[in-house]
């Protein structure tokens, strides 16, 4: 094993600049223009569908669009032709590496590029299964990363999260995905290095592996944990040197902004290195194994051969074409990168005065959620409003219950349509949260309104759960009966629901709540306000938000990092489970000196 390390490294630092320079601009290039490609399929496929905005709420009917599923498979094929033409350079130069001989970053690109067009001409349709088995155990640490910046992915992720129960059995699959990944990754040096087939380089691959299979596992288990560590280890230094520079360069609130834009730019690039990081060792790994344990062909290398009967490539010189396309990449990148930054610039002034705070779930840090005394909570606390979740009972009393089941804060198994009041009024809503609370009973709509009338602000979450059609009407007519119309907000993911408060009472304010949000809002036109997860909020949405006259609500923010972004966007009110920490940040805006621990803090998300 120490050999097969040795010979790794050797494959590693004999081309380790090129490796570098190659990794940084194909990643980075990549990365983009994906990016951009995901962007202009979801844009289009919206406006074909005549969607003005993609939200959880037609979310599956876009994604089961015919379109929708030939452009996401469209973007798949392009992903994988990214990742193959990678991964041929990659190979390539370990075995010139492997050969002692110097590659540059131009040789790895043609060589890649050919290596790839032979492959796909060799393998036809088949090369798809090949490289789509072998890509989840070579990219996991990029996906794991990267996927949560493009956000359908991201959210399509958590969807599957949400539905696959229990969660063992997802974790499962996905170690059965990674086994049978990891089974087929001997198969690339056969058919981008000898020009297989695809499907007879998997079989030689897996003989291979099989006959050294020990090693092979062994080896790629020390291998991760050396790669964590040193992954690890690079994101601490790079996040406190950046934060030491913007302790130097800035000065006042404006050293927390600063710190919290560009620790973002490092954890997106956090995702680009630690994908090639391991990818190069995982396929250097790879190719040490099939040089040392297979007799490999004699054949020419591919490059020597380009040199050779291209006359033009010889007469202008490897390393001055290596040069310039080294030289447009990292120009093209940095002008981009620089464009990216200013539009998110450390200055953005926080309305700090105008910004909003509301207490989640009525106050649920301090005690149980959607009752009195959590009410109480946040009259205390300072929070300009309280949100509440409002459903219907068997018999159609309007009470505060967040899941449609009372399992989880009264312990009773039954969903809220089953029972009627005077049984529910009788459950214990405290003692799940704290002994002291026991006999905490679950309030209705028009109790809440009574306590809260000149006390405190209410953010009214009407649950829809497909037994409660009649619901808005009973909303609007307690709030009525109460005068509580100026006091409140309206707010619901289903948008039919808001366009019925509008033709009862077009005086109260809605919000629409979203999980996601993706295109133009301009024609959700019966929310005043959008209430939006905080990790799709920035600047851009904010603006158009604003221009439209409505205001932005995000939720639910508890990071003092991620409260610090939001009020940097400009977004008018924060819904927190901790009001006072909320309080506390928008506080230390008028200090001039924050630590550089506590920057660190930020940084690192801590």
């Amino acid at each position: 094993m120490k050999q097969i390390f040795k010979s790794m490294l050797r494959a590693v630092k004999k081309n380790m600049v090129s490796l570098i320079l190659f990794e940084t601009g194909y990643r980075t290039a990549s990365f983009l223009l994906v990016m951009h490609a995901v962007s202009a399929a979801v844009n289009y496929s919206l406006k074909a569908q005549n969607f003005s905005y993609l939200t959880a709420e037609n979310y599956l009917k876009f994604l089961a669009s015919p379109l929708s599923i030939v452009l996401l498979l469209g973007i798949l094929v392009l992903i994988l032709l990214l990742f193959l033409i990678e991964i041929s350079a990659l190979l390539s130069c370990f075995r010139h590496s492997y050969q002692g001989r110097k590659i540059y970053i131009s040789d790895m690109l043609i060589e890649g590029v050919k290596r790839s067009w032979d492959f796909l001409k060799n393998s036809h349709v088949s090369w798809f299964l090949c490289i789509i088995l072998a890509a989840p155990f070579l990219s996991m640490y990029f996906l794991i990363r990267e996927i949560s910046y493009i956000r359908v992915l991201e959210f399509t992720a958590r969807q599957i999260y949400k539905v696959i129960r229990p969660h063992w059995i997802l974790y499962g699959l996905l170690g059965i995905t990674l086994l049978v990944s990891f089974l087929f990754i001997f198969s690339l040096p056969y058919c981008l290095l000898e020009e297989q087939k695809s499907i007879k380089g998997m079989k030689d691959g897996l003989r291979l592996l099989k006959k050294q299979w020990k090693k092979t596992l062994g080896g790629f288990v020390l291998l991760h944990i050396g790669m964590l560590v040193f992954i690890a280890v690079v994101y601490v230094l790079v996040q406190a040197g950046m934060t030491g520079a913007a302790m130097l360069t800035k000065s006042g609130s404006s050293v927390v902004s600063t710190v919290l834009i560009y620790s973002s730019w490092i954890d997106m690039g956090l995702g680009i290195f630690a994908g090639a990081v391991q990818l190069i060792c995982s396929l250097a790994f790879v190719y040490v194994i099939y040089a040392r344990f297979h007799v490999q062909p004699q054949t020419e290398a591919a490059m020597e051969a380009i040199v050779r009967n291209h006359i033009w490539f010889s007469k202008v010189g490897r390393r001055r074409i290596a040069a310039v396309l080294t030289l447009i990449l990292l120009i093209g990148e940095g002008a981009y990168l620089v464009v990216l930054a200013s539009a998110h610039d450390s200055a953005v002034s926080s309305q700090l005065t105008a910004m909003g705070v509301t207490a989640h779930r009525g106050g649920a840090l301090m005690a149980p959620e959607n009752t009195i005394s959590s009410l109480g909570y946040t009259i205390d606390s300072g929070a300009d409003f309280a949100e509440i979740d409002v459903q219907e009972t068997k018999e159609g009393e309007l009470v505060l219950l967040h899941d449609n089941s009372l399992k989880r804060t009264a312990g009773v198994n039954k969903n809220v349509w089953e029972m009627e009041y005077a049984e529910i009024e009788k459950l214990d809503a405290g003692s799940s949260f704290h002994k002291k609370f026991r006999g905490e009973k679950i309030p209705t709509l028009d109790e809440v309104l009574k306590f809260c009338k000149g006390r405190l602000d209410l953010n009214i979450e009407i649950k829809y759960n497909g037994k409660n059609k009649g619901i808005v009407k009973k909303v609007v007519r307690v709030i009525e009966q109460n005068g509580f119309e100026d006091h409140c907000v309206i707010t619901s993911m289903n948008y039919g629901f808001l366009q019925q408060v509008k033709k009862a009472n077009p005086n109260i304010r809605t919000g629409y709540i979203m999980t996601m949000t993706y295109g133009s809002v301009s024609r959700i036109t019966a929310a005043d306000f959008f209430s939006v997860k905080y990790t799709y909020i920035d600047e851009a949405f904010v603006r158009e938000a604003h221009s439209l006259g409505k205001e932005v609500h995000a939720w639910t923010v508890n990071y003092r990092g991620d409260i610090k972004r939001m009020m940097d966007v400009g977004v008018d009110n924060i819904i927190t489970d901790n009001p006072l920490l909320v309080r506390k940040v928008m506080n230390r805006e008028s200090e001039t000196e924050t630590g550089f621990w506590e920057l660190m803090k930020y940084a690192l998300r801590i």
